[in-house]
């Protein structure tokens, strides 16, 4: 089976400021696409960046994936709140492929409300025992990208790729830490089951 764990880092270029900026999906620019890709006995990283972040490089990179895993990047509503993430929407708005359309998708956001988990990421992450080594933020994200596109400084760039590539990492151990990997081929099947996160 091929595993695709997916994030994207975005520049916000919009007017608000409040929650209505996580759903002004068409004024979010994609600065970083990292994806981790597990198959069998082979684990591999990709990132694209700035021009390099096309539909035809998203699209390649995951052929044959047999799942894509994020943490509130679903454009198809769930079904505990009716609510839409943010990853997938704003790659459809940029790039014009809706992947949970395309591909069997889980996100873990709606997992974590299964098991009594609120919250981003990175609180999700806290709430897990999980220790990051960037102790960051998406804010940060969009101000290190604006940073690295005013100086030119490529110190802001590789700052803003490890960010993106422990996203990307944490979520295979978001899953881990669920106990509930075994579900995600059947996802109408509980969960409730499993062994306790702690």
């Amino acid at each position: 089976m091929k595993i695709a764990y997916l994030d994207i880092e975005t520049n916000y270029t919009g007017k608000f400021t409040d929650q209505r900026l996580f759903t002004d999906h068409k004024n979010h620019r994609i600065t970083v696409l990292g994806m981790r890709v597990l198959q069998e006995d082979k684990d591999s990283f990709l990132q694209l960046a700035r021009k390099d972040v096309s539909k035809v490089a998203l699209l390649s990179a995951l052929r044959g994936t047999d799942l894509i895993v994020t943490y509130n990047g679903r454009s198809i509503p769930d079904k505990m709140k009716g609510y839409t993430g943010f990853d997938f929407p704003v790659i459809a708005s940029q790039l014009g492929v809706v992947l949970d359309e395309e591909f069997k998708h889980v996100d873990l956001c709606p997992v974590c409300w299964q098991h009594g988990l609120w919250g981003g990421q990175k609180a999700i992450e806290r709430s897990l025992g999980l220790k990051r080594k960037l102790p960051r933020d998406g804010a940060w994200a969009d101000v290190t990208w604006k940073k690295y596109e005013t100086t030119g400084y490529d110190n802001f760039l590789k700052e803003l790729l490890e960010y993106n590539r422990e996203d990307v990492f944490m979520l295979r151990r978001i899953q881990e830490a669920l106990r509930c990997t075994e579900n995600y081929q059947r996802p109408r099947r509980s969960c409730s089951h499993a062994a306790p996160l702690l």
